[in-house]
């Protein structure tokens, strides 16, 4: 089955979320010493191993998409609702910022936005057809 241009183009997007949590692995290696010296190596950790699983599984669900295997278009499905929880998690855990209150609002839009755009590109019955047909 040919792969439409739109899903390819879907498929590097999801592929620069990976690369988005690659950057912010390396992001926390330039910083670990200074977090270390503050008493943070435990939240250092933790983004990195956090940084580390999106890598991972935001590159799984490019690939299966980009392959059209229904196991990608329904990893992304899950992934980019289980990202933005993580997120907010995050958040509200870790980030201590005095603009992030002012910044929330724009960032719930953000949140939601990616959610609906993934979840309606995902739904629209051609490309919902294209996830079924390839795994019969």
């Amino acid at each position: 089955m040919k792969r439409p241009f739109v899903v390819t183009l879907f498929s590097l997007l999801v592929l620069l979320l990976a690369a988005w949590n690659v950057f912010q692995i390396f992001s926390v290696g330039q910083r670990y010493d200074l977090m270390r010296a503050l008493n943070l190596s435990t939240e250092a950790n933790l983004l990195t191993v956090i940084g580390l699983t999106w890598t991972i599984g935001f590159g799984l669900a490019a690939w299966g998409l980009w392959r059209l295997r229904s196991w990608g278009r329904t990893w992304m499905l899950i992934a980019i609702v289980a990202y933005q929880a993580q997120q907010w998690i995050m958040r509200f855990a870790l980030m201590r910022s005095s603009d992030e209150v002012i910044r929330r609002p724009a960032d719930v839009v953000l949140s939601l936005l990616s959610i609906i755009v993934v979840w309606g590109f995902l739904f629209i019955p051609k490309i919902h057809r294209l996830y079924v047909k390839s795994d019969e």
